[in-house]
């Protein structure tokens, strides 16, 4: 015996079932790509701070100057300092004026010339970067980008056997705050 029914409108059914299991997945999408989002916030916070320097100070180096180059001409200016934390004698730091007036500079004469960097510390205490922040009472904004750099290097000194060395720039042109009076986390010592 067959009992006949009327057909029945699955669709409808269909439509709602279809409607929540898609909204059921752009809520998941939309909560799965804020998770993501927030990961990525939080993540790149902690690099951040792992990338900032953790102490900074200001320091003043003196340096001896000389003008003259082969390349760059008589307006050129070298200024160059022994190495503070080196031991080696032939570790020097320097900066060049390649185009800058150097009057300000001459005015120091025979004297040594004062420069001032603000150096960056990471954790260990390590100096990882120096921004140069004046010459004497010249503030470093004053002067071109590239002659704000300060390098790192070694001479050949005659009559000494050469070692090798390793170079830390620019640590080795700065005194290591262990060598400081006081802590290096002394707050005195560093601004933050």
């Amino acid at each position: 015996m067959r009992i006949l029914l009327p057909p029945l409108d699955f669709s409808l059914c269909n439509r709602i079932r279809w409607d929540d299991s898609v909204d059921a997945m752009i809520r998941k999408l939309f909560f799965l790509i804020g998770v993501i989002a927030v990961l990525a916030i939080v993540g790149s916070c902690i690099l951040a701070g792992r990338m900032m320097p953790f102490r900074t100070k200001s320091m003043v180096v003196e340096m001896s100057w000389k003008r003259g180059d082969n390349h760059y001409g008589p307006k050129f200016i070298s200024r160059e300092s022994p190495c503070l934390s080196n031991s080696q004698s032939a570790c020097f730091c320097s900066t060049d004026f390649k185009a800058t007036t150097s009057n300000y500079v001459e005015s120091f004469g025979s004297s040594k010339v004062p420069v001032k960097y603000r150096i960056h510390y990471d954790r260990n205490p390590e100096a990882v970067g120096a921004l140069l922040e004046s010459v004497g009472t010249r503030p470093g904004k004053r002067f071109h980008d590239n002659e704000r750099l300060l390098a790192t290097g070694f001479r050949m000194i005659t009559g000494q056997a050469t070692a090798g060395g390793h170079i830390r720039n620019p640590a080795d042109c700065f005194p290591s705050p262990t060598d400081w009076a006081g802590s290096f986390r002394s707050p005195e010592i560093f601004s933050i």
